[in-house]
This record gives structure tokens, C-alpha cells and sequence, in this order.
């Protein structure tokens, strides 16, 4: 009974410990009480849910999405336009074409404090990411990361250029702030579950060897279009929950709050953290929200009486990025999950502290093969 115990904490460990981490997090910062930090920290747990969306397709399939925030640009919009209520309507959608008005106008989805709209624009998310999957799980390599960043430019130029359902360029009003930070770790808790157990099912494992060896993968019988499918709507789910939850919180919006910059930095955090892993994903958005807000700061508020340069923040995320990609080129986690606390170890501290642990001297030759650079080498002696 014992081990069996042990069996199902080893299986629940890591969703637990990511959730406490969340709670702590949620609970200090409105301790706390600064706007500032509360601010700061939905937007970390927003980010967060695009890297858990991400993790789902991306990190078990090994094709890198650029078009995510698209879905998450979905979620925002369609969910605002099924809460925000009639009056604001009928004079911010003049023109809204009639098919569309006989369903949005009379729709209010505010019940459970705003639970049925941010899910309803959750289920748009799905719809728009089962059509544009077809095509995109089965592409490979560079021809899939263009795919993706086709759909992310083709939702927001299609988003620019609707006003009478967008408002275009304009921002979005009108929306009711349901969203809190509370709400926000509930459903961040439940896309780490979602996440993990997708990772750890049959169709998880199978992504992943197809990942590793789509050749080994095939001759066992995995379809790979068909995996890579289900993920890519799993995460654009994920991702659309995530953009109802923004719309609700924020209230205001507008088409540029779902564009490469937003995807670009949710990558990183994935990429750093390690895409291997649910954990991973939560530990570089983490860091590199810490390291940016506590540069601002520093920008802002200053230290010892003298202010940092304006883009300090942003000059250091960019070196904590290189650094980490240099020192760590599978991720601060390695792509493993929080491992159980009986598996802990650190007998390396000991041994660091003995110096029994010493940076390995590498030869000029092995320097030159970790850049890449031996082939040219030998190629250039030939030629001497």
C-alpha cells in the first residue's frame, strides 16, 4: 500500500508543486498590495499560459509555433464580444454584419463570475485551431515555423482590417472586468494538469518519439500528422483561455497586445526553461519575469540615490537569455521534470565546496568542434 502510495505522489508531484508555486506567488503579491506588482504578476501568469500552450504542441513535438498568440488573440476578442453587454454594443458595432449581430448582441455570458464567456471564446480558440492545423502538422522544419507565423499575421491583419466586428486599429471597450488574479491561478492550475497529463499519456510519449526519430516513430505505427493534430488544438485551447482571461482582467485592448512581441518573449521563456518539460515552461517564465520587473525597478526607483539607464531591463533579459542559452542549451531544467523530493541530491554542493568539481579545460580542437567551426578547419588545412 505503501509504494503504491509512493506511485501516485511520484505521478502528482510535479502538477502539486507547480500549483504551490503559483499560490505563493498569487497570495505575496496580494499581501503585498502594490497595483504595481499585481499587474506584473497577471501578466507573468497570462505569459505563463502561452507557455504551457506552447509546451503542449511545441515542446513534445519539437516544431516551434509562432502563431499561438494568434488563438490567444481569438480567445480576447470573441469572448469580449459575447460579455460585453448590449448597451455598449449597439453604439461600438454599428456596422456589425447581420449574421453576426442576430447572436452577438443578444449574447451576455457572465454567469460564474465570467466562466462561461471565457470558456466560450476558449471553444472558438478550438475551432480556429482545428482548421488551421490541417495543413500545419504536416509541414516540417523551417516550412512549420513559417506556417505558424503565417497565422499569426494573417489574424492580425484580418483583426486590422474588421472593424465592424474588431474595431480595427481601435481599442476594445467595454469589456467587464470578471478576471482576478485568484481566477486566473484556478485556470492556470488546471492547463498545468492538462499539460502534464498529456505529457505523461500514450499520446504524449508517442509525440515525443516522433520527436526524437520520425523515421523510428513511423515504423511503429505512430501517425504523426494525427499526433502533432491533437496537440496543436490542445495548446490552441490553452492559448484562447489564456486570451479570454487577458480580456477580462485588462478590459481594454487592442490588436498590437497579441503581435511578435508577445510571442517572442513566451518562446524564450519556454526555450530557457527547458521545452521538454511542463516544468520548464514555469520556471523560465519565471525567471526572466523576475529579472526584467527587478531592472525596472531598478530603472524606476533607482539605488543609492542614482537611477539605471532607460533599457537597462532590457539590455540585461537579453543577457540573461544569451547566457542561459550558452551555459544551458537544453534549458535551466534540461527538459526534466521537478524530480520527487526522496530523488533530491546535493552531494555536488559538497564536492564543489572540496573543489573536487572544477571547470574542464578544453583544447583548442574541442573548441573549436562545440562552435562548429572543425570542419572549416580541416577543410582549410587541406586546402594548405
Amino acid at each position: 500500500m505503501i509504494k503504491s502510495f509512493e506511485r501516485y505522489a511520484r505521478i502528482a508531484w510535479t502538477p502539486f508543486f507547480l500549483s504551490i508555486l503559483l499560490v505563493i506567488t498569487w497570495v505575496a503579491v496580494e499581501l503585498n498590495g502594490d497595483i504595481f506588482y499585481q499587474n506584473e504578476a497577471e501578466k507573468l501568469f497570462l505569459r505563463l499560459m502561452i507557455v504551457i500552450g506552447l509546451q503542449i504542441f511545441s515542446g513534445n513535438s519539437g516544431v516551434l509555433s509562432f502563431g499561438q498568440v494568434g488563438f490567444m488573440a481569438v480567445g480576447a476578442y470573441m469572448s469580449a464580444l459575447l460579455t460585453i453587454p448590449l448597451e455598449i454594443k449597439k453604439f461600438t458595432f454599428l456596422s456589425m454584419p447581420g449574421f453576426m449581430k442576430s447572436w452577438v448582441f443578444p449574447a451576455h455570458l457572465n454567469e460564474w463570475n465570467g466562466t462561461t464567456g471565457t470558456l466560450a471564446g476558449a471553444g472558438f480558440a478550438i475551432v480556429f485551431a482545428a482548421v488551421f492545423g490541417i495543413p500545419i502538422v504536416r509541414l516540417i522544419g523551417v516550412a512549420a515555423g513559417i506556417g505558424t507565423i503565417a497565422i499569426l499575421v494573417a489574424m492580425n491583419v484580418f483583426i486590422q482590417q474588421t472593424s465592424s466586428i474588431t474595431r480595427g486599429t481601435s481599442t476594445q471597450i467595454g469589456v467587464p472586468q470578471t478576471t482576478t488574479l485568484g481566477s486566473t491561478v484556478v485556470w492556470l492550475v488546471i492547463a498545468i494538469v492538462i499539460a502534464y497529463a498529456f505529457r505523461q499519456s500514450r499520446l504524449g510519449l508517442r509525440l515525443r518519439a516522433s520527436r526524437e526519430n520520425e523515421r523510428a516513430a513511423k515504423s511503429v505505427g505512430v501517425n504523426i500528422a494525427k499526433e502533432r493534430y491533437l496537440a496543436f488544438v490542445l495548446s490552441g485551447f490553452i492559448c484562447g483561455l489564456g486570451g479570454a482571461l487577458y480580456a477580462h482582467y485588462f478590459i481594454s485592448f487592442s490588436y498590437l497586445d497579441f503581435y511578435f512581441d508577445l510571442t517572442f518573449i513566451t518562446i524564450a521563456m519556454l526555450v530557457v526553461g527547458g521545452m521538454g518539460s511542463v516544468s520548464g515552461g514555469v520556471i523560465g517564465a519565471y525567471f526572466l519575469t523576475f529579472i526584467y520587473v527587478a531592472f525596472q525597478r531598478l530603472e524606476v526607483n533607482g539605488l543609492f540615490d542614482s537611477k539605471a539607464p532607460s533599457g537597462t531591463a532590457d539590455l540585461v533579459l537579453a543577457l540573461a537569455l544569451l547566457l542561459t542559452l550558452i551555459y544551458r542549451p537544453k534549458g535551466i531544467t534540461g527538459g526534466k521534470e521537478i524530480p520527487f523530493p526522496t530523488d533530491w541530491s546535493f552531494r555536488w554542493v559538497g564536492r564543489l565546496l572540496r573543489g573536487e568539481i572544477r571547470p574542464k579545460a578544453h583544447s583548442l580542437s574541442e573548441g573549436l568542434k562545440v562552435l562548429g567551426l572543425d570542419r572549416l578547419n580541416s577543410k582549410d588545412k587541406g586546402q594548405s
